[in-house]
Protein backbone atom coordinates (compact mmCIF):
# COMPACT_ATOMS: atom_id res chain seq x y z
CA UNK A 1 0.00 0.00 0.00
CA UNK A 2 2.94 2.74 0.83
CA UNK A 3 4.26 2.00 -3.08
CA UNK A 4 0.74 2.76 -4.21
CA UNK A 5 0.76 5.71 -2.28
CA UNK A 6 4.11 6.97 -3.44
CA UNK A 7 3.98 6.21 -7.11
CA UNK A 8 0.37 8.09 -6.89
CA UNK A 9 2.13 10.96 -5.66
CA UNK A 10 4.66 10.91 -7.93
CA UNK A 11 2.77 10.42 -10.77
CA UNK A 12 0.36 13.35 -9.72
CA UNK A 13 3.56 15.55 -9.10
CA UNK A 14 4.99 14.49 -12.45
CA UNK A 15 1.52 15.57 -14.16
CA UNK A 16 2.02 18.68 -12.15
CA UNK A 17 5.35 19.61 -12.96
CA UNK A 18 4.27 19.69 -16.73
CA UNK A 19 3.40 23.07 -18.63
CA UNK A 20 0.41 21.82 -20.21
CA UNK A 21 -1.35 20.72 -16.79
CA UNK A 22 -0.50 24.49 -15.34
CA UNK A 23 -2.00 26.13 -18.75
CA UNK A 24 -5.34 24.04 -18.71
CA UNK A 25 -5.91 24.85 -14.75
CA UNK A 26 -5.11 28.43 -15.61
CA UNK A 27 -7.39 28.32 -18.59
CA UNK A 28 -9.97 26.62 -15.96
CA UNK A 29 -9.57 29.53 -13.47
CA UNK A 30 -9.59 32.31 -16.00
CA UNK A 31 -12.63 31.09 -18.05
CA UNK A 32 -15.11 31.82 -15.90
CA UNK A 33 -14.17 35.61 -15.11
CA UNK A 34 -13.61 36.56 -19.06
CA UNK A 35 -17.22 34.87 -19.23
CA UNK A 36 -18.81 36.53 -16.35
CA UNK A 37 -16.91 40.05 -17.76
CA UNK A 38 -18.65 39.16 -21.05
CA UNK A 39 -22.10 38.30 -19.74
CA UNK A 40 -22.03 41.77 -17.55
CA UNK A 41 -21.19 43.62 -20.39
CA UNK A 42 -23.67 42.10 -22.16
CA UNK A 43 -26.11 42.45 -19.76
CA UNK A 44 -25.50 46.12 -19.14
CA UNK A 45 -25.86 47.09 -22.50
CA UNK A 46 -29.15 45.28 -23.57
CA UNK A 47 -32.92 44.72 -21.42
CA UNK A 48 -31.37 41.24 -20.45
CA UNK A 49 -32.63 40.68 -16.82
CA UNK A 50 -30.69 39.79 -13.95
CA UNK A 51 -30.11 35.86 -12.88
CA UNK A 52 -26.98 35.31 -15.30
CA UNK A 53 -24.68 35.16 -12.33
CA UNK A 54 -26.30 31.51 -10.63
CA UNK A 55 -26.27 30.22 -14.53
CA UNK A 56 -22.42 30.92 -15.24
CA UNK A 57 -21.71 27.39 -13.14
CA UNK A 58 -23.65 25.40 -15.29
CA UNK A 59 -22.53 27.39 -18.65
CA UNK A 60 -18.92 26.27 -17.60
CA UNK A 61 -19.83 22.99 -16.81
CA UNK A 62 -21.01 22.75 -20.28
CA UNK A 63 -18.63 23.75 -21.98
CA UNK A 64 -15.66 21.84 -20.39
CA UNK A 65 -17.42 18.73 -20.16
CA UNK A 66 -18.00 19.05 -23.88
CA UNK A 67 -15.27 19.53 -24.61
CA UNK A 68 -12.28 20.93 -22.92
CA UNK A 69 -12.29 17.95 -19.82
CA UNK A 70 -11.99 15.18 -22.58
CA UNK A 71 -9.15 17.18 -24.39
CA UNK A 72 -7.32 17.08 -21.10
CA UNK A 73 -8.15 13.59 -20.52
CA UNK A 74 -6.65 12.64 -24.02
CA UNK A 75 -3.56 14.41 -23.80
CA UNK A 76 -2.90 13.06 -20.17
CA UNK A 77 -3.72 9.62 -20.74
CA UNK A 78 -1.59 9.49 -24.12
CA UNK A 79 1.38 11.14 -21.95
CA UNK A 80 1.31 8.80 -18.96
CA UNK A 81 0.89 6.07 -20.96
CA UNK A 82 1.22 5.72 -24.85
CA UNK A 83 4.12 9.35 -24.35
CA UNK A 84 6.05 7.51 -21.10
CA UNK A 85 6.13 3.90 -23.25
CA UNK A 86 7.93 5.37 -26.33
CA UNK A 87 10.17 7.83 -24.37
CA UNK A 88 11.47 4.26 -22.86
CA UNK A 89 10.90 6.49 -19.50
CA UNK A 90 8.50 3.97 -18.11
CA UNK A 91 10.91 1.19 -17.08
CA UNK A 92 12.41 3.48 -15.00
CA UNK A 93 9.51 2.94 -12.30
CA UNK A 94 9.37 -0.69 -12.66
CA UNK A 95 12.91 -1.41 -11.92
CA UNK A 96 11.22 -0.41 -8.13
CA UNK A 97 9.56 -2.81 -5.67
CA UNK A 98 6.13 -1.94 -7.16
CA UNK A 99 3.93 -4.46 -9.39
CA UNK A 100 2.86 -3.33 -12.29
CA UNK A 101 -0.90 -3.90 -11.46
CA UNK A 102 0.00 -0.59 -8.60
CA UNK A 103 1.80 1.19 -11.90
CA UNK A 104 -0.94 1.26 -13.53
CA UNK A 105 -3.25 1.91 -10.38
CA UNK A 106 -1.36 5.07 -9.72
CA UNK A 107 -1.71 6.56 -13.28
CA UNK A 108 -5.43 5.66 -13.30
CA UNK A 109 -5.63 7.70 -9.86
CA UNK A 110 -3.07 10.57 -10.77
CA UNK A 111 -5.88 11.49 -14.03
CA UNK A 112 -8.59 10.93 -10.93
CA UNK A 113 -7.28 13.23 -8.97
CA UNK A 114 -7.02 16.18 -11.67
CA UNK A 115 -9.79 15.34 -13.12
CA UNK A 116 -11.59 16.20 -9.51
CA UNK A 117 -9.42 18.92 -9.32
CA UNK A 118 -10.40 20.71 -12.55
CA UNK A 119 -14.17 20.27 -11.65
CA UNK A 120 -13.56 21.68 -8.02
CA UNK A 121 -11.29 24.56 -9.29
CA UNK A 122 -13.53 25.39 -12.28
CA UNK A 123 -17.11 25.40 -9.53
CA UNK A 124 -15.29 27.37 -7.37
CA UNK A 125 -13.95 30.03 -10.25
CA UNK A 126 -17.73 30.23 -11.41
CA UNK A 127 -19.62 30.66 -8.40
CA UNK A 128 -17.47 33.35 -7.43
CA UNK A 129 -16.90 35.23 -11.29
CA UNK A 130 -20.76 35.17 -10.69
CA UNK A 131 -20.89 37.50 -7.82
CA UNK A 132 -19.63 40.14 -9.98
CA UNK A 133 -22.36 40.05 -12.73
CA UNK A 134 -25.45 42.41 -12.08
CA UNK A 135 -27.91 40.36 -10.32
CA UNK A 136 -26.11 37.57 -9.47
CA UNK A 137 -27.03 35.34 -6.62
CA UNK A 138 -24.08 33.11 -5.23
CA UNK A 139 -27.59 30.70 -3.41
CA UNK A 140 -29.16 30.68 -6.81
CA UNK A 141 -29.17 27.45 -8.33
CA UNK A 142 -26.43 26.75 -5.95
CA UNK A 143 -27.17 23.13 -4.42
CA UNK A 144 -28.41 22.17 -8.01
CA UNK A 145 -24.35 23.46 -9.21
CA UNK A 146 -22.84 21.20 -6.76
CA UNK A 147 -24.59 17.81 -8.12
CA UNK A 148 -24.03 18.23 -11.26
CA UNK A 149 -20.27 18.83 -11.00
CA UNK A 150 -20.07 16.14 -8.21
CA UNK A 151 -22.69 14.02 -11.05
CA UNK A 152 -19.76 15.05 -13.90
CA UNK A 153 -17.13 13.60 -12.32
CA UNK A 154 -18.33 9.60 -13.51
CA UNK A 155 -18.54 10.38 -16.76
CA UNK A 156 -15.37 12.44 -17.10
CA UNK A 157 -13.82 8.90 -15.32
CA UNK A 158 -15.13 6.46 -17.78
CA UNK A 159 -14.05 8.72 -20.37
CA UNK A 160 -10.41 8.96 -19.07
CA UNK A 161 -10.46 5.09 -18.37
CA UNK A 162 -11.77 4.83 -22.26
CA UNK A 163 -8.66 6.82 -23.27
CA UNK A 164 -6.67 5.12 -21.23
CA UNK A 165 -7.70 1.74 -23.14
CA UNK A 166 -7.02 2.78 -26.23
CA UNK A 167 -3.97 4.48 -25.88
CA UNK A 168 -2.44 1.45 -24.69
CA UNK A 169 -2.61 -0.11 -27.95
CA UNK A 170 -0.36 2.10 -29.26
CA UNK A 171 3.44 3.02 -29.13
CA UNK A 172 3.52 6.75 -30.01
CA UNK A 173 1.47 9.37 -29.09
CA UNK A 174 0.89 11.12 -32.02
CA UNK A 175 -1.46 8.27 -33.55
CA UNK A 176 -3.14 7.77 -30.13
CA UNK A 177 -3.98 11.18 -29.81
CA UNK A 178 -5.49 10.98 -33.61
CA UNK A 179 -7.08 7.94 -32.86
CA UNK A 180 -8.73 9.27 -29.38
CA UNK A 181 -10.21 12.16 -30.58
CA UNK A 182 -11.40 11.14 -34.07
CA UNK A 183 -13.32 8.51 -31.69
CA UNK A 184 -14.74 11.27 -29.70
CA UNK A 185 -15.97 13.13 -32.72
CA UNK A 186 -17.80 10.64 -34.22
CA UNK A 187 -19.37 9.36 -31.32
CA UNK A 188 -20.58 12.57 -31.00
CA UNK A 189 -21.99 13.03 -34.22
CA UNK A 190 -23.10 9.07 -34.65
CA UNK A 191 -25.99 9.71 -32.26
CA UNK A 192 -27.51 12.58 -34.81
CA UNK A 193 -27.92 9.92 -37.57
CA UNK A 194 -28.48 6.48 -35.47
CA UNK A 195 -30.04 8.07 -31.99
CA UNK A 196 -30.12 4.48 -30.28
CA UNK A 197 -26.20 4.52 -30.30
CA UNK A 198 -26.37 7.65 -27.77
CA UNK A 199 -27.95 5.13 -25.11
CA UNK A 200 -24.47 2.60 -24.84
CA UNK A 201 -21.78 5.28 -26.54
CA UNK A 202 -19.75 6.48 -23.26
CA UNK A 203 -19.13 9.61 -24.79
CA UNK A 204 -23.13 10.69 -24.92
CA UNK A 205 -23.04 10.70 -21.30
CA UNK A 206 -20.69 13.75 -20.90
CA UNK A 207 -24.14 16.16 -20.06
CA UNK A 208 -24.67 13.25 -17.52
CA UNK A 209 -25.21 16.54 -14.49
CA UNK A 210 -28.11 17.67 -16.46
CA UNK A 211 -30.20 14.79 -14.71
CA UNK A 212 -29.36 15.74 -11.48
CA UNK A 213 -30.54 18.70 -11.77
CA UNK A 214 -34.20 19.75 -10.18
CA UNK A 215 -36.40 17.10 -11.34
CA UNK A 216 -34.29 15.96 -14.41
CA UNK A 217 -35.00 12.25 -14.29
CA UNK A 218 -36.68 9.45 -12.43
CA UNK A 219 -34.82 7.90 -9.74
CA UNK A 220 -34.69 4.50 -12.04
CA UNK A 221 -33.49 6.22 -14.86
CA UNK A 222 -30.70 7.77 -12.77
CA UNK A 223 -29.50 4.24 -11.57
CA UNK A 224 -29.90 2.70 -14.88
CA UNK A 225 -27.22 5.64 -16.06
CA UNK A 226 -24.99 5.32 -13.38
CA UNK A 227 -24.68 1.24 -13.50
CA UNK A 228 -23.80 2.11 -17.19
CA UNK A 229 -21.12 4.41 -16.77
CA UNK A 230 -19.61 2.47 -13.54
CA UNK A 231 -19.77 -1.13 -15.87
CA UNK A 232 -17.81 1.40 -18.22
CA UNK A 233 -15.22 2.46 -15.64
CA UNK A 234 -14.86 -1.21 -14.42
CA UNK A 235 -14.64 -3.06 -17.73
CA UNK A 236 -12.11 -0.24 -19.42
CA UNK A 237 -9.83 -0.33 -16.45
CA UNK A 238 -9.56 -4.31 -16.45
CA UNK A 239 -9.26 -4.27 -20.07
CA UNK A 240 -6.40 -1.44 -19.58
CA UNK A 241 -4.57 -3.37 -16.80
CA UNK A 242 -4.84 -6.83 -18.76
CA UNK A 243 -2.74 -5.25 -21.74
CA UNK A 244 -0.59 -2.66 -19.50
CA UNK A 245 0.62 -5.99 -17.63
CA UNK A 246 0.85 -7.49 -21.17
CA UNK A 247 2.47 -4.52 -22.94
CA UNK A 248 6.40 -4.62 -24.02
CA UNK A 249 8.13 -2.02 -22.17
Amino acid sequence: MHSLYANVWNETEKLWTRRRTKGFLLLTLLLPVISAILLAAVQNNTSIIGGLGSSLPMLMLSLFTSALLPLLLFMTAADLFTGEASARTLKLILVRPITRAKVFASKVLAIAIYTAVHLAALWIASVLSGLFIPGGDVTGGLLDSIKAYTASFLPMLAIGLVTVLIALCFNNSTGAMALIIFIYAAAKVIPFVLPQVSVWSVFSYTDWYVLWVGNGASISNLLYSFVLLLAYCIMAYTAGLVIFDRKQL
